[in-house]
């Protein structure tokens, strides 16, 4: 998100925006460090919270960045399928080196340009799981380029610890897919089971044909997510549901209640996460303090992931379609995380 220098007047905000005229003031005349002095409108997730002129609001830009998560999902997909057609015996074994080749662009570059695309959106979920696994498909791809070229060989052990590290980061996303639809924690789950078959498979070959067909399945969820991002998107409806849920802040709170019946490590476990949410503001909403902080009483706590919309009067002129659906969109979100 982009902080616009704003002009009184006729001005523009850097990042595109444009400030329509705003009639003279007592307060207009006094511009710095983005801020703007005259009676300002307050929009916290598309909720209006009326004008006052004796606040300073930020004006805001959001980047005109359409959703990376289909393009990161179906390359992950296709990658995916391409490398097991070799572990099932579906296609012969020379297929490996083809799904490398596929692995350093499609599978690695576009996953990690969808990364950092996420990165744009503030989608950090998204951000670190595409970049991540992008990676992953880029070193695959070198990796069988040096051992074709006999540069080196891949002891057995380091190879099984390769994919169950991977295995253990898959299981943290999944983790945090709880808070985002059923779908992508299904695919989450079948991808750690995965990498953690392959490893067997090192050294046991029925494990290697039992995780070609389990990533056959794996690819086609990964599928499935991406065309319902596309489809409902596309369609402004819902064409294929994903399975929107929230578990996540619930376990973490019966997690919280359960280790506050332990003593000392429950208790300090528990105090601890006290005293971190109130430092990040994610605590219990407290009026007084919100209002101190320069937001009107009643409006909703920020939270992470929130589209929170700052404007002059009339407002920042917003263009392109994919700025005017995240904004209308922002509750229904990505299947990745925010819209």
């Amino acid at each position: 998100m982009d902080r616009g220098t704003v002009q009184t007047g006729s001005g523009t905000a850097a990042g595109g925006g444009v400030l329509p005229a705003t009639p003279a003031s007592p307060v207009a005349s006094e511009t710095h460090s983005g801020l703007i002095r005259y009676p300002s409108t307050l929009t916290v997730g598309g909720r209006d919270y009326g004008t006052n002129s004796n606040r300073e609001y930020k004006v805001v830009q959001r980047e005109q960045v359409a959703n990376p998560a289909p393009l990161g999902l179906f390359a992950f997909g296709f990658t995916t399928a391409l490398l097991q057609g070799g572990n099932t015996a579906i296609t012969d074994p020379s297929s490996g080196q083809l799904a490398a080749a596929f692995g350093m662009f499609y599978g690695g570059l576009a996953q990690l340009l969808a990364g950092m695309w996420e990165f744009k959106r503030q989608n950090t979920f998204g951000a670190v799981a595409f970049s991540s696994y992008g990676a992953f498909w880029m070193g695959f791809a070198i990796l069988q380029i040096f051992v074709a070229a006999d540069l080196f060989t891949v002891g057995h052990n380091a190879d099984q610890m390769m994919l169950s590290l991977w295995g253990i980061l898959t299981f943290i996303f999944m983790i945090a897919t709880l808070e985002l639809n059923f779908c992508l924690t299904l695919l989450f789950f079948l991808l750690a089971v995965l990498f953690w078959m392959l490893a067997a498979g090192v050294e046991a070959l029925f494990w290697t044909r039992l995780g070609g067909w389990w990533g056959l399945v794996v690819a086609g969820v990964a599928w499935y997510i991406a065309a319902a991002d596309v489809l409902n998107e596309q369609f402004k409806r819902t064409v294929l549901p994903i399975g929107k849920w929230n578990v996540g802040s619930t376990m973490a709170r019966s997690l919280k209640h359960f280790m506050a019946k332990v003593p000392v490590i429950g208790w300090a476990y528990v105090e601890a996460c006290n005293r971190e949410d109130k430092a990040a503001g994610w605590g219990k909403y407290k009026a007084k303090e919100e209002e101190e902080a320069g937001y009107p009483a009643g409006a909703e706590p920020f939270r992470p992931y929130v589209l929170h919309t700052y404007s002059a009067p009339q407002g920042a002129s917003f263009e392109g379609q994919a700025v005017i659906d995240e904004q209308h969109y922002a509750p229904q979100g990505s299947a990745i995380g925010p819209y």
